[in-house]
């Protein structure tokens, strides 16, 4: 099912409010709970005193990360950023690339950027400190309605783990509606997307709960990430929380460049 189908159907999101969910308010924790016992995905609206900065800052991140994918694939800024293993660092892979900041060394000050997004450094900083924390906040809550104890609410850079912040540069290859990455699930405790374009698709499921081959869209709220819960916190809840089924598409409109910005919470290494 193509994205610019108009008669594509749409998914309904809880939308939770940020700043009252850091204010410990009783019906905003209900409604994030119900929204991770069921579709597993919601809103998170930004837009109050303590996270305003990011709608001026993740733009220019953006824009920053335009330069450094530009660079030539042999650019010294490319190959200095190289990593093996897990996804950490500058990554080029068919169809899209990226680039990934270990949130633990970033925070410790032993993470060393590509000269290009050296003069942004403090937008980055901000930017990964408003996404850590909103999603610490959303893990904290989570947590406590499901009684459930782990390391991770700790928060602390110093035990190792595989949390990042996340910039992707898609190319403008995909035609609007093509599937770019076929239905699953996401790994780790959660994932915040910075959602600005019409990319995700949740499954419909029929009267039995079985998942059909049809889709609904997720559209953009302006003012809004979307966060959803991952394998491993839906484990650690005995399956209370929902680990989300979806799918990612290409926009509607003209093939275009895409920029994307994720926070990926993963548990500490073992």
């Amino acid at each position: 099912m193509a994205v610019n189908d108009p008669l594509a159907k749409t998914a309904s999101l809880s939308v939770i409010d940020y700043e009252l969910l850091a204010n410990k308010d009783a019906a905003e924790i209900k409604k994030l709970v119900q929204a991770s016992e069921t579709v597993g995905m919601f809103y998170l609206n930004l837009r109050g005193p303590r996270t305003q900065t990011i709608f001026e800052d993740v733009p220019i991140i953006f824009e920053t990360g335009q330069e450094f994918f530009h660079l030539p694939p042999d650019s010294g800024e490319k190959t200095q950023s190289l990593r093996e293993g897990m996804e950490r660092g500058y990554h080029a892979t068919k169809g899209f690339e990226y680039y990934e900041i270990a949130r633990d060394e970033f925070q410790l000050g032993k993470w060393v950027l590509p000269a290009t997004f050296e003069p942004q450094k403090e937008r980055i900083t901000r930017t990964l400190k408003i996404f850590n924390e909103a999603i610490q906040t959303v893990l904290t809550e989570l947590c406590a309605a499901a009684n459930v104890d782990i390391p991770e609410l700790s928060d602390d850079p110093t035990v190792p783990s595989d949390t990042a912040l996340k910039l992707v540069f898609k190319p403008p290859i995909h035609d609007a509606g093509k599937v770019i990455h076929p239905w699953h699930t996401d790994f780790g405790l959660a994932t915040l997307l910075w959602y600005d374009e019409v990319t995700t698709q949740l499954p419909i499921y029929d009267e039995k709960g079985n998942q059909t081959d049809d889709w609904e869209t997720v559209p953009v709220l302006e003012g809004s990430v979307l966060i959803n819960v991952a394998n491993e916190l839906a484990a650690k809840s005995g399956g209370r929380f929902h680990s989300t089924v979806h799918r990612v598409v290409a926009p509607p409109g003209a093939k275009r460049v895409r920029n994307g910005i994720i926070y990926l919470l993963r548990p500490y290494k073992a």
